[in-house]
């Protein structure tokens, strides 16, 4: 049985999809909520973006989507240059909005809002700060995007450059996964500028090729979540 559903894993048409964080932003590097704000890269960042890049040079890539928020965009377009690609950019892939905590650091967060900042670390799928949006929320206009793009370019390498928690909901979904309600039972890592692949067959089954691969970062450009 495994090896006939392999056989036909191989003959069926599939989308190679990339998912890529934006390289280190200054709201990174500050440890600040950086929701829907404009912080752009810091130096790092786009020394990660240059790597990665060349990591991506000669992966055949079709098509590159980003966020339009300025540190996912200029993040694509250092990697677009190298590749010649141009950069498509589009709001549904903007990182989870945190509505009041908006460039606002941990502790500020923590301590201008201790209710709402206790209600955030709980994680509840549905729940959503004042002013921002709900994981569910996040999700669905990511996931939304991300099935327009493989209806569009089947058959196709696919690179989307988007942010932390927007690509932690999208890579839950493809697993499989809801996010838990009660804090992460399941946290997959995805570092600035980490490469996440899977392949998507034709009959909606999805291959997971790589999680959060840093690789082509010396220890020089690896930074944390």
């Amino acid at each position: 049985m495994r090896v006939a559903a392999a056989t036909r894993l191989m003959i069926m048409s599939r989308t190679t999809v990339i998912l890529c964080r934006h390289g280190e932003s200054e709201g990174n590097r500050e440890a600040r909520f950086g929701g829907h704000s404009p912080t752009p890269l810091t130096d790092l960042g786009r020394g990660q973006a240059r790597a990665t890049a060349r990591r991506l040079a000669h992966t055949g890539i079709d098509a590159l989507f980003s966020s339009d928020l300025s540190r996912a965009q200029e993040t694509a377009e250092i990697i677009g240059g190298v590749l010649g690609l141009p950069c498509s950019v589009t709001p549904s892939l903007r990182e989870r909005s945190v509505g009041i905590f908006t460039g606002l650091s941990f502790d500020e967060a923590r301590e201008r809002y201790p209710d709402e900042y206790q209600a955030l670390l709980r994680r509840e799928p549905d729940s959503a700060p004042p002013e921002g949006e709900s994981y569910v929320q996040c999700r669905e206009r990511a996931k939304q995007f991300l099935n327009e793009v493989l209806a569009k370019h089947a058959g196709q390498r696919i690179l989307l450059v988007s942010h932390h928690l927007t690509l932690y909901q999208l890579v839950l979904d493809i697993l499989g996964l809801e996010t838990p309600a009660t804090g992460p039972k399941l946290y997959v890592r995805i570092d600035n500028c980490s490469l996440h692949r899977f392949e998507h067959y034709e009959d909606g089954v999805w291959q997971v090729l790589a999680l959060n691969d840093v690789s082509h970062l010396e220890p020089p450009l690896l930074t944390g979540v």
